[in-house]
């Protein structure tokens, strides 16, 4: 295989293993929400340390992750003579993605205190 298709393979990979954790980290998120645990201020305070530690683990490897693809295809999505293409719309979504982690981290932390 070339290495292009390598390097697809390989961010592709790392979506799949960051919406894993992003599934995991919903349920725990609506089970602490909707359930009795709730009420208990340790167990409220220790779930929400563990959904924090999840998304920031998310957001790091999302970053990591779209800086290594964009770095390995030479791709700068601020530069106005490259043609627009499917992997620079790939990683304006990657960046997104990460600012609503970011907003999600966040209002935890301020739900936290």
């Amino acid at each position: 295989m070339s290495t292009t298709t390598n390097m697809i393979i390989e961010f592709s990979k790392s979506t799949h293993n960051i919406c894993i954790c992003l599934a995991i980290t919903a349920i725990i998120i609506i089970l602490v929400l909707f359930t009795p645990l709730n009420n208990f201020l340790l167990a409220n305070i220790f779930s929400k340390i563990i959904i924090l530690a999840l998304l920031l683990f998310i957001l790091y490897y999302n970053i990591n992750q779209t800086n290594k693809f964009s770095q390995n295809f030479n791709v700068n999505i601020f530069n106005e003579n490259e043609s627009w293409n499917h992997v620079k719309t790939n990683i304006i979504c990657s960046y997104i993605f990460s600012a609503v982690m970011l907003v999600l981290i966040l209002s935890i932390i301020k739900k936290l205190f």
